[in-house]
């Protein structure tokens, strides 16, 4: 096992999710309704499901709109259906139970399912989805097990863009919300979040100010 980073401390764990709730709460009102409406879903993506998911969650919430566009997130669509069964394997897994080691593969697949998911721009330039749009898709498709990181995070943190290295991310978020469990189980109860949200709340803030 790899050297795991040394977790934030209580006081400004704490602080710095406050500091983001107070700022982000309406922000997140997008966020809320785009994963409670994953989670509702029957069937398939379709049009209207990336219209009103994908769109709101990703290009509003998210801020990849240049990254992605309308094109990107009909290709998130797509992939997401491909991978329906992947993702229903995990259905019951989260942060705090999902033994990494043992699902080591399955998420390496996953990760890579949507990373190399590729579309032509309206230049006809190659795209593909990318580490960034990639976790924020699984965390909203298992938002109680997948973590959410961006190009800072990653850098701040020291961590590569690769299944790999997002895997060891997860095992190090793992390690925090163990060693913080009582002090975000009590922010989980207070807003309404999941450790791996407040996690991610706590990440952006520390990272992006």
């Amino acid at each position: 096992m790899a050297r795991l980073l040394s977790p934030p401390t209580i006081p400004e764990f704490s602080k710095l999710v406050q500091q983001y709730e107070s700022k982000y709460k309406e922000l997140d009102n997008i966020y809320l309704s785009a994963v409670n409406s994953f989670q509702t879903l029957n069937g398939t993506f379709g049009k209207q499901e990336v219209e009103s998911i994908l769109h709101p969650y990703l290009l509003k919430w998210g801020r990849m709109g240049r990254v992605l566009g309308y094109k990107g997130c009909a290709r998130i669509g797509k992939a997401l259906n491909a991978l329906k069964p992947q993702i229903g394997t995990f259905q019951e897994a989260t942060l705090a139970t999902i033994d990494l080691n043992e699902k080591y593969d399955d998420i390496e697949d996953l990760y890579d399912g949507l990373l190399n998911a590729s579309w032509k721009s309206e230049k006809g330039r190659t795209k593909r989805v990318g580490p960034t749009a990639t976790a924020k898709v699984l965390h909203l498709a298992l938002p109680n097990l997948f973590m959410i990181w961006d190009r800072k995070i990653r850098n701040s943190l020291d961590f590569g863009e690769n299944a790999s290295e997002y895997i060891r991310f997860l095992e190090n978020m793992q390690d925090w919300d163990q060693k913080l469990n009582k002090t975000i189980s009590s922010l989980e109860k207070k807003y309404d979040k999941t450790c791996t949200k407040l996690i991610d709340e706590y990440n952006w803030k520390k990272c992006w100010g």
